[in-house]
């Protein structure tokens, strides 16, 4: 199944860099320098939504039709992959989500804003969110661990929820939706994925709502990686991105047809 894993997250990946490609072009040629306001009706507009909307279409083509297989139903077992390489990556995305959070809460102390108290929380809280996206990966190695993802599973999801209200308080001033929009959906779609990620800790397993949301999710950060944030918030949104992805390609492996286990590497 690692092939299939491969392709899938490879085309996720895909559709996200060339989806942040036409953001970046958007964000240079549709805000007028000045203003900042849209230029309605532009062509470079409609390409972005297109592009979202073709992933979307593409991502839920590509997960139904996993219908037919069988994947784990709790945590560890679903995102368990015993290679050096699984868990490098997830010391890897913790330690990116860290740098990210201690960015943010040294902006946050050097900017004096409305938004400062929000965003030296979000920095506070990325740094407790970085230990447990690590340690979620990390302790679906150890079958000892079974009920080790409540907490972490918990905190990542109220994190998501919080940074949410965070950045529509950033934004709810502006009168132009496409400076914020993109990232809203991003974060909404980033709290389903965990939300369904967390099923497989609480008994409640969805698992191709779990592999849409977060292939999706994975797709709409990499996308908002073109706009104009504050450095720590884009590592925040790597990290999370990597995070979906590394889950995702877990998933995938551990999926079996007819009943037949995978094997693990």
């Amino acid at each position: 199944m690692q092939n299939r894993s491969l392709r899938l997250c490879g085309l996720t990946l895909i559709l996200g860099i060339f989806g942040a490609f036409l953001r970046w072009v958007q964000t240079i040629r549709v805000f007028d320098p000045n203003t900042g306001l849209a230029t309605p009706n532009s062509i470079w507009s409609y390409a972005v939504i297109f592009i979202i909307l073709l992933s979307i279409a593409l991502i839920f083509l590509r997960v139904r039709s996993l219908k037919k297989y069988i994947f784990p139903a709790s945590y560890p077992e679903v995102f368990s992959r015993s290679t050096s390489v699984y868990t490098i990556f997830a010391i890897v995305i913790g330690i990116v989500m860290a740098v990210g959070g201690l960015m943010t809460i040294v902006n946050a102390m050097s900017v004096k804003s409305s938004y400062s108290v929000f965003e030296l929380m979000l920095g506070f809280f990325s740094l407790l969110c970085a230990i447990c996206v690590s340690a979620f990966v990390l302790n679906a190695n150890k079958p000892e661990k079974r009920s080790s993802g409540t907490l972490s599973s918990t905190i990542i999801v109220v994190f998501l929820c919080f940074w949410l209200i965070a950045a529509y308080k950033y934004s709810a001033s502006d009168p132009v939706i496409w400076h914020f929009a993109p990232r809203l959906l991003a974060i909404s779609a980033t709290i389903l994925a965990f939300y369904f990620i967390a099923g497989f800790v609480f008994g409640k397993p969805k698992a191709l709502y779990s592999l849409f949301f977060s292939l999706l999710g994975a797709f709409l950060c990499i996308l908002t990686l073109a706009d104009s944030y504050p450095k720590g918030e884009q590592l925040i949104v790597i990290a999370f991105a990597a995070e979906m992805l590394l889950l995702s390609f877990a998933q995938l492996s551990n999926m079996s047809e007819n009943g037949t286990e995978t094997k693990k590497e």
